[in-house]
């Protein structure tokens, strides 16, 4: 008896370090899930984020902006949810959306054009990922349907018109330079846009006659009205080199962190 005991007695701790190793094991396996799992909703959060910062120097639909703003924080909120306890603390006041409130408020974005290709797609890219938000919080019944078709309609509008005034502003340089095919290019392109849209809203029609007639001028050697003044917007300066959020005005300028 005294050597089963012995055995019992050595072996008793063992087992119960080993089950105490195995318990950690797991718990840390765990909140590395955890983890990983909030990583990619703080992942959505800064994505959308991102977006909500071009759109607001973009244009100054409120409404929408302020949605997805709302949106913005369940996210974060969320995503300090997620995070084991042993994180969460670290994460508390990790998003402010009183700074987003009042730049949306004092509505001061008003880009009429890109500055190039790139920031072209960039701008689809993020309009995608706001109507993709709101079509989201449709289906939770966080948003209407007839709210809905009106944001993305609204959307859809903005973003093509600036790519149209856009392409036009191009289009204009080059023929102020006396560049005619790469005008003509890009006047079509401008016209191609607007007749392959789906929406139809009253402009649309007379856009495509003004670019007609610019594409006419170039052959007829007359002066293209640009009364507009979109070609001066395309080499303006940002006013600031960094947004008040610290987000690059300049969406193309790399981040430092």
């Amino acid at each position: 008896m005294s050597e089963i005991g012995l055995v019992i007695a050595i072996a008793l701790p063992i087992s119960l370090i080993l089950a105490g190793l195995v318990w950690l094991g797991r718990r840390q396996q765990n909140q590395q899930s955890q983890r990983l799992q909030a990583r990619g909703i703080k992942q959505s959060a800064e994505d959308l984020l991102e977006a909500l910062e071009f759109v607001i120097q973009m244009d100054n639909f409120r409404e929408v902006q302020l949605l997805v703003l709302e949106r913005v924080g369940q996210l974060y909120a969320l995503y300090a949810q997620a995070l084991p306890k042993a994180d969460s603390k670290q994460n508390e006041g990790l998003f402010d959306p009183e700074p987003y409130k009042q730049r949306i408020e004092e509505g001061k974005g008003n880009r009429r054009v890109f500055k190039s290709d790139r920031e072209l797609r960039l701008a689809r890219r993020y309009i995608g990922r706001i109507l993709k938000t709101l079509t989201l919080m449709q289906k939770r019944r966080e948003l209407s349907e007839a709210a809905l078709l009106e944001y993305r309609r609204y959307l859809r509008l903005t973003l093509l018109e600036r790519e149209v005034d856009t392409y036009t502003a191009q289009g204009d340089v080059a023929a102020d330079r006396g560049d005619v095919i790469t005008a003509t290019n890009y006047y079509k392109a401008a016209k191609k846009l607007l007749i392959e849209f789906d929406l139809q809203y009253p402009e649309k029609n007379e856009r495509i006659r003004e670019l007609s007639q610019r594409t006419a001028a170039l052959y007829n050697g007359e002066r293209i009205n640009t009364s507009e003044n979109l070609a001066a917007q395309l080499s303006k300066e940002f006013d600031a080199e960094h947004s008040p959020f610290g987000i690059p005005a300049n969406p193309l300028e790399k981040r430092k962190f």
